[in-house]
């Protein structure tokens, strides 16, 4: 706003305008939104030719979020002084905050706004190039909750036009079965997703993951025996998996053969080091085979990697059943508070 008024103060304006410029500064300034309108409102009526005008009048307007009304002012300022500092980028913004996310496009890109350029692009359907500017965005502020909303939602979008593709040219490909099976299995239709599964299996046996994907289904149901024949197969498949080795340690732990679960959840657990479900069922298995210092040493991994989640709250129960055992009434006791604690969350 400072700029503006010099820029007034250039162009010798008169001693009427620059009043209601002044006015309008010291009203916004004061927090005076609509008394900052009413004097450049009136600024822009004295001086409708002044690009700066315009521009100061859609710059409040839009710090009001009134983004219908800052529209045309910054219109009629570029169309004015296409060169107008900071016009372009308030325009860019104004207009993406009203969906009109392709128009906006060309004005940010003219503003070097890229943190709302991305968002436009995204919301314009161009969501590869909005990728690539929310990461290097994402590399200044990695924890802003906006960038990584939009960064999910480029991601996603991408995925969802590569299975429509898949889905279009290779409609019973083993792809695309199989990712019908995922969608049936996340929509809780068993039976569907077993179909899928299947024909995906049948069309190229040696497919990673789709074994993983039933095993998963047979554990969802409560069919242990189907979950660990699904879960060794993937394990066969693809050795070098550490969650097919997890998924395998869990079931035979589940089935209560915990000499054999051991080395499965150990496996999981070299492949993978430090993954806190791994360390969690690798935990109760050396609890249950009385390795309790083995098991005391994971579980307090896990509480120290989760603190406050699910994990963490088992991790406390597992504790108190151990400190129990050992006598350790004390400890037992402090470790039941903290699930206590945990499940009142």
């Amino acid at each position: 706003m400072t700029l503006a008024l010099l820029l007034f103060l250039a162009l010798q304006v008169s001693p009427e305008l620059k009043q209601h410029v002044e006015a309008g500064l010291a009203a916004k300034r004061a927090g005076d939104l609509p008394g900052a309108v009413r004097e450049f409102r009136r600024a822009a009526e004295l001086a409708p030719d002044l690009a700066a005008a315009h521009v100061n009048l859609g710059a409040v307007y839009l710090e009001q979020k009134d983004y219908g009304a800052a529209i045309p002012e910054f219109r009629r300022g570029l169309q004015l002084q296409p060169d107008l500092p900071g016009a372009e980028g308030m325009l860019g913004i104004a207009l993406l905050a009203q969906g009109y996310a392709g128009e906006a496009v060309q004005h940010l890109e003219k503003a070097g706004a890229e943190d709302a350029l991305a968002v436009a692009l995204l919301q314009s359907g161009r969501a590869r190039e909005a990728l690539d500017k929310l990461e290097a965005a994402l590399q200044n502020r990695p924890d802003d909750p906006d960038l990584l909303f939009y960064l999910g939602q480029a991601h996603a979008q991408l995925a969802k036009q590569a299975f429509e593709m898949l889905a279009q040219h290779h409609p019973e490909s083993a792809r695309a079965r199989q990712t019908r099976g995922e969608a049936h299995a996340a929509a809780g239709d068993r039976e569907a997703a077993a179909r899928d599964f299947a024909a995906a299996l049948a069309a190229r046996p040696d497919l990673r993951g789709v074994h993983l994907a039933m095993g998963e289904l047979d554990l969802g149901s409560g069919d242990f025996e189907g979950a660990e024949r699904e879960f060794r197969q993937e394990a066969r498949l693809s050795p070098g998996d550490a969650l097919a080795a997890y998924k395998l340690g869990l079931v035979l732990l589940n089935r209560g053969r915990t000499a054999e679960a051991l080395p499965e959840l150990q496996r999981a657990d070299a492949l993978r080091p430090g993954m806190p479900e791994t360390l969690l069922e690798l935990a109760k298995a050396k609890a249950t085979a009385g390795d309790p210092a083995g098991a005391e040493k994971l579980f307090r991994q896990v509480i120290e990697q989760e603190k406050t989640t699910k994990l963490a709250q088992s991790a406390h129960f597992q504790l108190a059943q151990i400190y129990r055992k050992l006598g350790r009434a004390a400890e037992a006791a402090r470790e039941m508070d903290l699930f206590q604690e945990l499940r009142k969350r």
